[in-house]
């Protein structure tokens, strides 16, 4: 009875994890996109930036795309104001780790794309997960007959004749295992794409010795110092959801790869950029308490035919989007409420793109986003 109970136990916990690991991302996503989708006029913004309302159903229209034998999908999103004689920026957005093209495309980019004009496509990964390069055994088969790469290159050619898109302004954004895969994307295809914003995520320890980007990129992230899934300084990947229980029944983390610290993947972009000037720090304001964190904005200019830089170190910030409802504070940490994320990731890959004309580092205007200038 005893080892009947035993192996009970251990069955319910394992698929407790597999099932509580697989809906991570998409349980936050579904329950941020209904309280997006709320009715409430009344409703008080909680500090930073408004989070623009979202509706339940997902944005944009779902394509079909057969690649390498599979069928594949994606969504795309396309502004009423987008005409055919003008080249309008595209934006490739990864949803993270058991999430879906559906889910990435109610994380709040749509509404930005509205009111900046530019093309967002949110690509489909095969069974929630992109192959971002990480070396780990529980991905390693899915990794091997998986090629990510050539699926989101494919999407990005087929909008290309499409649409007229500013070929100057192909941009790639993505969160936690999508904001792996985006970091990929710029190391291996550069001449494609010239910013990147890279969302809870740095770069796969197992690509780091691969480094060798051909051409500049211009490159932002925005990590907290507390994010319990990727951590901050580097190291393994975990998802410990249920830790006392793990430890009694003696079972192992599973292996989800190892990454380098978020600061280690700056500099080696800072260096290819051939940035030699030291950063312009500034902080913002903490304008909700409540959150325990805090934001510090380092940016790196003067590369490379106008690349640079960024760096939002969110202190104290868990394993969220700035500005995003809060969800499953337990197992993701605290979302920062200071600063609207997406609005701050697209002006940085639109202000400092690779090929943009540069322009003075403008305090004032960053005094108006809520940052304040420090020194350093």
């Amino acid at each position: 009875m005893r080892n009947f109970l035993t192996a009970s136990v251990a069955v319910l916990f394992l698929f407790a994890v597999t099932l509580s690991v697989s809906q991570l991302h998409s349980q936050s996503l579904q329950e941020e996109s209904k309280s997006q989708g709320r009715d409430n006029v009344d409703a008080k913004p909680r500090g930073g930036n408004w989070l623009r309302r979202q509706k339940l159903e997902p944005t944009g229209v779902e394509v079909q795309l057969e690649h390498q034998g599979r069928d594949r999908k994606y969504r795309i999103h396309v502004p009423d104001s987008v005409d055919a004689a003008t080249p309008v920026p595209l934006v490739i957005c990864l949803h993270g780790g058991g999430g879906n093209s559906d889910q990435g495309s109610v994380m709040g980019v749509t509404p930005l794309a509205d009111e900046h004009n530019f093309i967002v496509v949110y690509p489909n990964a095969i069974d929630k997960h992109w192959n971002c390069g990480r070396d780990s055994e529980l991905f390693r088969e899915h990794n091997r007959t998986i090629d990510d790469v050539d699926f989101l290159m494919s999407i990005v050619a087929k909008v290309r004749k499409q649409y007229r898109v500013d070929e100057k302004r192909i941009f790639a954004v993505g969160v936690s295992n999508g904001g792996f895969m985006t970091q990929r994307l710029a190391m291996e295809h550069p001449e494609t794409f010239s910013a990147v914003g890279i969302v809870i995520a740095t770069m796969a320890e197992s690509l780091e010795k691969d480094f060798k980007p051909t051409l500049p990129v211009s490159v932002v992230y925005m990590n907290g110092t507390s994010d319990p899934l990727v951590p901050y300084d580097g190291g393994a990947l975990t998802v410990d959801l249920f830790p006392k229980l793990r430890k009694a029944m003696n079972r192992k983390l599973e292996d989800r790869g190892s990454c380098v610290s978020t600061d280690a993947a700056v500099e080696h972009w800072v260096k290819r950029n051939g940035i030699k000037a030291k950063p312009a720090v500034s902080t913002f304001e903490d304008v909700n308490e409540e959150d325990g964190s805090t934001v510090e904005f380092s940016l790196w200019t003067g590369g490379q035919q106008g690349t640079a830089v960024g760096l939002y170190k969110v202190i104290g910030g868990g394993h969220g989007i700035p500005g995003r409802p809060q969800r499953m504070e337990r197992v993701v940490g605290t979302y920062n409420q200071d600063v609207d994320g997406w609005a701050e990731i697209w002006k940085f890959l639109n202000d400092h793109h690779r090929g943009h004309e540069q322009k003075s580092i403008n305090k004032q205007s960053d005094l108006k986003r809520g940052a304040k200038a420090v020194s350093r």
